[in-house]
């Protein structure tokens, strides 16, 4: 499964699995961006979805990747079979579970790695397992590498890092993976240095298909956009505080808002105490074509993130990549890796964290000098161009998962050499 180009002498991956939470998801767009990548290159995929889709609307693309699904199955634990199976009583695969936890956690996990090793076996075998997220449960992609003896990396994101985490089952999932993948400078030293993780670690952005996003060559005077997931760590209360303040001081403004999530009682709620209904129009999903139109017209993008209460918070958000590819000038905040995607007042605005009053000055400013405005938006749609391209990152992607197997191989060659 594993081949050489043999024009090229550069190796090429056949058979990847792919380990998500649910499949597909309209908010984790990176992911469909690098299957899809990863897809058009003739790399063959497998997913196995933790959960079902409960969308209706799915990105364009999905239509149109050639991918394998496999779902879990959600079977009680408490049925002996299902622990009794040779990809559980294996020497190997015990060993990995051999650290102190709740045995109801590695009984989760070794269930989830027999429902991965059958998958493999039905396959026909892969040639590397890569998880998405780092959460506890991802122990299973390791239960089954160890099993299938093959290798096994992870993209740790932000939410299963940051929000109060289980350290132990984090730290162990992280060492026992290969390679992790980090988006981010910011995730790479926190994982380092605040958890003590030592396995090797590259940075690959989570991108999108800049050529997906046409610049836009109009806007609607006035609007402003949010497209992100109605939840505390995106800010939308200093946004929506912002556009108050904006209309306080007579602005013209229409504020779109594209997402949906467990906040968006309490939103609707401060748009209403705010006196800003006639201001502010709550999108819900919409479709790609929707998206782009609403991109199109926006004269800004507006995204204050925060840290949110439980420490989770966001690392470089693809809706900003998104944005810039539109070439609409962006706001947003200072927080976690967000400067390494915007250089302030060079291709996006940034203000601190938790400032309404700073978001409307930010807003203001651009609403104010158009030619400032449309130069940075010109700026963001270079910046993501030359840096954040889908592309690029699948490059990068694709160098890791090679050394991973390389590395796993010298590995397998010299134990089998030592016996």
């Amino acid at each position: 499964m594993f081949k050489t180009n043999i024009a090229t002498g550069e190796d090429i991956i056949v058979k990847l699995l792919y380990i998500v939470n649910e499949f597909p998801k309209l908010s984790e767009s990176f992911v469909i961006n690098e299957l899809y990548e990863l897809d058009k290159r003739g790399h063959e995929i497998i997913i196995f979805s933790l959960s079902l889709p409960n969308e209706e609307i799915a990105h364009e693309e999905i239509y149109e990747l050639n991918l394998t699904i496999y779902y879990a199955q959600r079977r009680s634990l408490q049925s002996l079979p299902d622990l009794i199976s040779k990809h559980i009583l294996n020497p190997t695969v015990l060993r990995e579970a051999m650290f102190v936890d709740s045995p109801l956690y590695h009984a989760n996990c070794l269930h989830l790695g027999s429902q991965i090793s059958k998958i493999i076996e039905s396959e026909g075998g892969v040639d590397l397992i890569h998880s998405h997220f780092a959460a506890s449960n991802r122990l299973a992609a390791v239960y089954a590498s160890a099993y299938h003896s093959i290798p096994c990396s992870v993209t740790a994101h932000a939410y299963e890092i940051f929000s109060t985490p289980n350290i132990q089952r984090l730290q162990r999932v992280c060492s026992r993976s290969d390679h992790i993948v980090v988006p981010s400078e910011y995730n790479k030293r926190y994982l380092s240095e605040e958890l003590g993780v030592d396995t090797e670690m590259t940075v690959v952005p989570a991108t999108t298909n800049v050529d997906k996003f046409e610049p836009s060559d109009g806007c609607v005077s006035g609007r402003l956009l949010t497209v992100a997931r109605l939840v505390e760590k995106k800010g939308y209360e200093y946004a929506i505080n912002a556009v108050a303040e904006l209309v306080e001081r007579g602005y013209d403004v229409a504020y779109h808002i594209v997402g949906t999530g467990e906040r968006e009682e309490a939103l609707r709620s401060q748009v209403r105490e705010r006196g800003i209904e006639d201001y502010v129009e709550f999108l819900g999903h919409v479709s790609d074509e929707r998206l782009e139109t609403e991109l199109h017209e926006a004269e800004i993008f507006v995204l204050p993130c925060v840290i949110a209460s439980d420490g989770d918070r966001d690392v470089a958000p693809v809706a900003l990549k998104e944005a810039m590819a539109t070439q609409t000038a962006c706001v947003s905040t200072s927080i976690s890796a967000i400067p390494e995607l915007i250089t302030d007042s060079h291709d996006g605005l940034l203000v601190e964290p938790n400032d309404s009053a700073a978001v409307a000055d930010a807003l203001s400013s651009l609403l104010d000098d158009p030619s400032r405005r449309e130069e940075i938006a010109s700026n963001g749609r270079e910046t993501v161009e030359n840096k954040f391209d889908i592309s690029q990152s699948v490059d990068q992607l694709v160098d890791v998962f090679q050394s991973c197997i390389r590395s796993h191989g010298s590995r397998e060659t010299s134990d089998v050499g030592g016996d």
